[in-house]
């Protein structure tokens, strides 16, 4: 019998007599699910002609069911390798390879990344990069694609992605809670949805405190890059006019903080509060460790994953996109002691 893509996890259901849930439960860990239940689903599937049997797709079996790609703009960001963890989980459990691909997908290489998603056989995409609504519609037209981190209101591709802005205005109310009167902020490139965002929460935070924010203590650093960054910092504590807090929208560029504060004899926390994002690894690493907002890094990879699965099962889903919680981490970089 010809495979049929087309049928979808609701035929399945119906004509099993369970639930959609139930197939992709029997789809992504057949463990879980009685012998029983199981055949029933595993005849459904065959009289249907969506495929295989689903207990061909256990996990570690030889037999893949297809390649998700996972696109990032940086590789050597420790913030996208708790993303690419939860990727690889959730594909390994459905039965799904990984591949990495490190490029920056514009409106005039989207055709190029299209062909190679054609050459390497791609199920479907996770891209952590921030992509024109025209891009996105190109890799639409050749394979499922779901937003992880980035994303864009005005597609209609799904998303699982953090409140950048409520986060970033949270870490500065924190600054201005221990005291702070002259914040400074280090920010990316607008290009991305996180520093632009947290740049905004930001501003709009500070603007209805009563704080100082000079025109030069708004840092952009083109690329999230620690030796920019740094430069940048130590030109800013040399100047004479030096803030009381920092908010840094990434942990790459909080580091850069405590390093150049060091380098100048600002003391953290006594004379500069700070704080960063993303609870990366290296917040922990630091003198003094790194007040930060975490994000569910593993959890968007995992479940941006899950999205793409259902949809290349063709799962019918309501509202696909999600946007996870976020938290405050305070340690030593404003609490003057380890506290989380």
């Amino acid at each position: 019998m010809a495979v049929n893509r087309r049928v979808t996890i609701a035929q399945i259901a119906e004509s099993a007599g369970v639930s959609p849930a139930t197939v992709s439960r029997a789809l992504n860990h057949p463990e879980l699910v009685n012998d029983r239940t199981l055949g029933r689903i595993n005849s459904s599937i065959r009289n249907l002609g969506y495929g295989g049997p689903v207990d061909q797709y256990r996990e570690g079996s030889p037999d893949c069911r297809g390649l998700v790609v996972v696109n990032l703009p940086w590789l050597d960001n420790p913030f996208y390798s708790e993303i690419v963890h939860g990727v690889r989980v959730a594909a390994n459990n459905a039965g799904y390879d990984t591949l990495i691909s490190w490029d920056n997908i514009t409106n005039e290489t989207a055709r190029s990344f299209c062909s190679m998603l054609r050459r390497c056989g791609a199920s479907g995409v996770i891209t952590t990069s921030p992509l024109s609504a025209r891009a996105i519609q190109a890799v639409e037209a050749v394979v499922p694609l779901v937003q992880c981190a980035e994303s864009r209101p005005d597609v209609d591709a799904p998303y699982v992605t953090i409140d950048d802005h409520l986060a970033a205005s949270r870490a500065t109310e924190h600054l201005i809670s221990c005291g702070c009167k002259r914040l400074a902020i280090v920010a990316g490139s607008n290009e991305f949805k996180f520093s632009r965002e947290r740049l905004e929460g930001f501003l709009d935070t500070t603007a209805r405190s009563d704080v100082r924010v000079l025109p030069g203590w708004i840092l952009q650093i083109p690329d999230n890059s620690y030796a920019l960054a740094y430069s940048a910092l130590t030109h800013l504590f040399d100047s004479g006019e030096v803030p009381d807090g920092i908010f840094a929208v990434s942990d790459t560029f909080g580091a850069a903080v405590v390093r150049a504060a060091h380098t100048t004899g600002i003391e953290i926390p006594r004379d500069l509060k700070v704080v960063g994002f993303d609870n990366a690894e290296l917040s922990t690493m630091l003198t003094p460790t790194l007040t930060t907002v975490n994000q569910p890094r593993y959890r968007m990879g995992y479940s941006a994953c899950r999205i793409l699965i259902d949809l290349l099962a063709g799962y019918e889903l309501g509202s696909r996109s999600m946007v996870l919680e976020t938290e405050l981490i305070v340690r030593e970089s404003t609490a003057g002691e380890a506290v989380a």
